[in-house]
């Protein structure tokens, strides 16, 4: 059997990986069993362990991480993944962030494994999960605290179940209100960036405002917040410069972050894209040679942009 897990949701894609691991330990006691890395070994490593004689068993199980990562190793994979599928070893393929749709090896798998994509999750399915995974602690979390919860992680699933732990730990026994997700969990500062991009893109420079005064108002410096601000930006102009060729490995961003910063991108024009970055490095220039305040530049930047 082969078994493709892919995504950029590498929590939820992590533990998938894990689970599949030690239901296969549990049966087996874990014999006949290897990791290889595509970054790291060689598609030789790989294929000679695979058609190694074993005395244990006639099956083994591998798992191949970054397999779509190294080409060579990949170009391998592709001429041999048939004949794999036919055999009775049985092989995870393991890759963190977005694969192209086009992707010659996806295509493959797709016909002969069984494929499973994990995206970043939001909204409802967000909601869903926190409130899946308060319930495995044995803690209840009305949906009122799953709303602030969620926009406090900002769809970071490794710090969500960071706090849940922590809020399960703090307020065992009761049900988890606003006031204690509040009390408990700070606000993610690249949350409200997005936020604040998102507000932008909305032409809502009301909420713009409100949202950077809000973290602000939280200890925030506005400097912090301008540097924050400027990356975005930047991310979002390489995002739409690139037309479609960017990838969370060459911005050397987190997947969950590039998803995001792609969403967004489809919101503004090049244009507005290279003015409004031209707009906050003047910003930026004007603040560290002292001729605005901090927090007067970020105030008109806010309302320009």
């Amino acid at each position: 059997m082969l078994i493709f897990l892919y995504g950029q949701d590498t929590f939820r894609l992590s533990r998938k990986l894990a689970e599949i691991i030690g239901e296969y330990k549990k049966q087996t006691r874990g014999l006949d069993f290897a990791v290889f890395d595509a970054l790291a070994d060689t598609s030789e490593d790989f294929f000679s362990k695979l058609n190694q004689n074993s005395l244990f068993s006639a099956k083994k199980f591998f798992v191949i991480k970054n397999p779509v990562s190294n080409k060579n190793f990949k170009e391998a994979l592709i001429a041999r993944v048939k004949e794999m599928s036919r055999a009775e070893h049985n092989v995870v393929f393991y890759q963190e962030g977005k694969v192209l749709k086009a992707d010659r090896l996806l295509k493959i798998l797709l016909s002969c494994a069984q494929v499973k994509e994990f995206t970043p999750l939001a909204g409802a399915r967000l909601n869903a999960w926190i409130a899946a995974e308060f319930k495995k602690t044995g803690n209840y979390i009305g949906a009122p605290a799953i709303e602030v919860l969620s926009a406090r992680v900002g769809g970071d699933l490794w710090r969500a179940q960071n706090e849940i732990q922590k809020l399960a730990h703090f307020w065992s026994g009761q049900e988890i209100s606003v006031n204690n997700v509040e009390r408990t969990v700070a606000l993610s500062s690249e949350a409200n960036i997005f936020a604040v991009v998102d507000a932008a893109a909305a032409r809502d420079k009301k909420k713009t405002l409100f949202l950077l005064k809000d973290h602000i108002d939280k200890g925030s410096h506005p400097v912090y917040l301008l540097a924050l601000i400027a990356s975005q930006f930047k991310n979002l102009l390489l995002v739409k410069d690139s037309a479609g060729a960017a990838t969370a490995a060459r911005l050397g961003i987190h997947p969950y972050v590039f998803g995001k910063t792609l969403s967004q991108a489809r919101r503004f024009s090049l244009f507005e894209l290279r003015e409004i970055y031209r707009r906050i490095c003047q910003t930026d220039f004007d603040v560290k040679t002292g001729k605005v305040d901090s927090g007067a530049a970020l105030d008109l930047l806010a309302a320009a942009l």
